[in-house]
């Protein structure tokens, strides 16, 4: 909680702790999400915002540098490119359209 507070430093205090439940739930889930290759192309626009909005986040409370440091901006832009495959082979999408 005290690194999510770092990083949304112009949230109230009241906020930081249901950010950090929340992201971390949003995070596991999308990653696990992910792995399975479960409704890859969703899961990979939602971890794309997620992790745009934790580079943005970044970028205001510690500088450009943090995320660029971090290459969130990069993962952010991977998960896009994810996002727009219309095949993903070896997936439960896969073996759910067979």
């Amino acid at each position: 909680m005290s690194y999510t507070g770092q990083v949304n430093s112009f949230l109230p205090q009241t906020m930081i702790p249901v950010v950090a439940v929340t992201s971390t739930i949003l995070e596991t889930t999308l990653g696990i999400m992910l792995l399975t290759g479960y409704k890859t192309s969703n899961a990979a626009i939602a971890t794309a915002l997620l992790t745009l909005l934790f580079s943005a986040a970044m970028a205001y409370s510690s500088g450009i540098k943090e995320p660029l440091d971090y290459s969130v901006f990069a993962f952010s832009a991977g998960a896009f490119l994810l996002s727009t495959m219309s095949y993903y082979k070896w997936s439960i999408d896969q073996l759910l359209t067979k």
